[in-house]
């Protein structure tokens, strides 16, 4: 070895440090490295990272120091990508201890949190876009505070007593939800009224941190005063302005935000706002009274149920009004049309004064939720008018159409001796018997999973078919393709925020049919007044049906 060699062999040597790491803690380093920068990074459901923006990180730090705050924006904002944050940041901060005590609906050793939406449909949008740790802890309020139907005896005005029942949360102050539930994010809560919240207060009389999401821009509550006004104007507020450019690549999402900038859509920009598959503005080609538009759109939904281009277990259609060019008699055609698909037995019901026809397997609405009709069978305690047979070939009208062979009708000896039957009753057993509709109807509450029977003329007369639904129901809900139907009888209804609404429940697919001035209409009418958040807030507090122009 040369002198010069030597030189730089002991030069290095003196430079090494005294201990070199071996490869195996390097390993663990790099491992710690790692683990250490997984938790403090956040993942889509895909695994890719996210990058909050200021807003966004100001609600994570909000919620990693145990405050309840409102987070809203318009659609496209990333308030569900920041709830996602919030509740991640919380967990990987041991902020949220297990639950130590298993509710109906949440498992023991599972965080102890719970997203909360009003409706089935909200859950399973938000379970979609959460991480799989809270998958289980998405649930409808009802479903949290354990909503079971209650049968008890009430004063008559009358005099006496009568049955009557009533759908009650079986937690509440004596009862509790466990102590270990101490964070609660609420969807949609622009859908939350102020009676449910506070029978989510009485049932959660420990602590818990609350998370507030909504949008202002959508209509003002209808089901009563909600809570968002007022957590608006009494807890910190963070609105998200900042529209994501991967949201605008949705052209229903580049629709609701040319709505909400108050920018007109003529006719002649139709074409350009047609996607195939995701959104279609079709105008009516001539005007034409509203008894003629719905039976032309019964038509159309007919021809694509049949073509598989409508879904009516998964799509819904939705109307500004329930009369006139509206859900109900939209509704009896389409109902018309599947009962006969499935040759289904068509119930005549009364109900008090009013009659109506359902068959097994209608899609409705109950108490403002969704159902499925199981059963319908004639209820041994009614008396009152006389009731047809049942008949494949009734339709949602009450009118006959054909006969088929082996069907049975009642004669008029058996109505004769229906009537005969009731004579003999007691006054106070006949006023109860009237109480009750001429069948019972056994329905699947699709959100709790309930079965349930209702017998009561005011609860028959509460159920709706719910194929078609006006777009004040609709809201908190989400589907995967959205037909809303706009004709001139629903000009006074016509505002931005209705518009915006409506286009806003499509999740992947929008199929629009208007006037040719809809959107110019819509647009410029708004709901919705005031310049500051405070003003706004007011009109989140509450308005009920008849002050949102909703005839239902």
């Amino acid at each position: 070895m040369t002198p010069r060699m030597s030189a730089i062999l002991a030069a290095l040597k003196k430079s090494r440090p005294a201990e070199i790491p071996t490869i195996s803690e390097k390993i663990n380093e790099l491992i710690h490295t790692t683990e250490t920068l997984a938790a403090n990074q956040n993942f889509d459901k895909y695994g890719n990272i996210i990058t909050y923006n200021e807003k966004q990180q100001q609600a994570i730090d909000l919620a990693e120091r145990g405050e309840s705050f409102v987070l809203i924006g318009p659609a496209g904002t990333g308030k569900t990508t920041c709830m996602r944050g919030v509740f991640q940041k919380l967990i990987q901060s041991g902020k949220i201890p297990p639950l130590h005590s298993q509710t109906k609906c949440l498992k023991q050793g599972s965080p102890g949190l719970a997203i909360v939406a009003y409706t089935r449909r909200a859950v399973n949008n938000i379970r979609n876009n959460v991480s799989d740790d809270v998958k289980g802890n998405c649930v409808t309020m009802h479903k949290l505070l354990e909503f079971e139907p209650v049968r008890y005896e009430v004063e008559d005005p009358m005099g006496g007593t009568k049955n009557k029942m009533v759908f009650e949360p079986k937690r509440n102050e004596d009862y509790p939800l466990p102590r270990s539930l101490i964070a609660i994010g609420f969807e949609e809560s622009s859908m939350l009224g102020t009676d449910l919240y506070e029978k989510y207060l009485a049932a959660t009389p420990h602590h818990t941190q609350e998370i507030f999401l909504g949008d202002i821009q959508q209509l003002p509550p209808i089901f009563g005063p909600a809570i968002l006004g007022h957590k608006l104007l009494n807890l910190p507020v963070i609105e998200l302005t900042e529209v994501y450019r991967q949201a605008l690549e949705s052209p229903i999402l580049r629709l609701a935000h040319r709505i909400l900038s108050g920018k007109i859509i003529e006719e002649n920009e139709f074409q350009a706002w047609h996607f195939p598959k995701q959104l279609t503005i079709r105008p009516w080609k001539k005007s034409i009274s509203p008894t003629a538009a719905t039976s032309t759109l019964a038509n159309v939904f007919i021809a694509l149920e049949q073509e598989n281009q409508y879904d009516y277990e998964e799509d819904i259609i939705l109307i500004p009004y329930n009369k006139e060019c509206g859900t109900i008699e939209l509704n009896r055609h389409i109902a018309t049309h599947l009962a006969w698909k499935r040759d289904a037995l068509i119930h005549e019901i009364i109900a008090g004064y009013n009659k109506h026809f359902f068959s097994v397997g209608d899609r409705v609405m109950f108490e403002k939720n969704d159902a499925k009709i199981l059963e319908i069978e004639e209820n041994p305690d009614y008396s009152g008018k006389y009731f047809r047979a049942p008949s494949i070939n009734y339709n949602y009208w009450g009118h006959k159409v054909g006969t088929k062979k082996g069907e049975t009708t009642k004669s008029a000896e058996d109505e004769t001796d229906f009537l005969l039957s009731q004579v003999a009753l007691p006054e106070e057993d006949k006023e109860e018997r009237t109480a009750q509709s001429s069948h019972r109807i056994k329905l699947l509450m699709t959100d709790s999973e309930q079965e349930i029977w209702i017998e009561k003329a005011a609860q028959i007369n509460n159920l709706l078919l719910g194929y078609a639904l006006t777009i004040h129901k609709a809201q908190g809900s989400e589907w995967r393709k959205v037909f809303l139907c706009l004709h001139q009888s629903h000009n006074k209804m016509l505002q931005r925020e209705l518009l915006y609404t409506a286009v806003t429940r499509a999740r992947e697919e929008l199929y629009v049919f208007c006037e040719k001035d809809s959107f110019v209409r819509g647009i410029e009418s708004q709901k919705i007044k005031g310049n500051t958040l405070e003003e706004k807030a007011e009109w989140f507090k509450g308005r009920y049906v008849k002050e949102n122009g909703d005839d239902s």
